[in-house]
């Protein structure tokens, strides 16, 4: 990056100063937006269905040593999440 010296260090710091100060206006106003709603957010994700791809993690998750790892692997591998049991 090139060195501001003189006229050119001050103007790059008066075209600077109104650009951050949106940022800091912006960045408050969404975490106003998140305090409103994160009761909601929290209810919906209370009631989400975990994906098929998190349940075979957590199952994968869950093993004892890598020989059971293996053998889980095996069963996701023969759709044991898949299948629709």
């Amino acid at each position: 990056m090139r060195e501001l010296h003189g006229w050119d260090q001050a103007l790059f710091m008066v075209f600077c100063a109104p650009h951050n100060y949106i940022r800091v206006s912006q960045k408050r106003l969404n975490e106003r937006r998140n305090t409103m709603f994160e009761p909601i957010r929290r209810f919906a994700r209370a009631l989400r269905v975990p994906s098929v791809q998190e349940r075979e993690m957590a199952y994968l998750n869950s093993s004892r040593d890598r020989f059971d790892l293996e053998y889980r692997q095996q069963q996701i591998d023969r759709g044991l999440f898949r299948s629709g049991r």
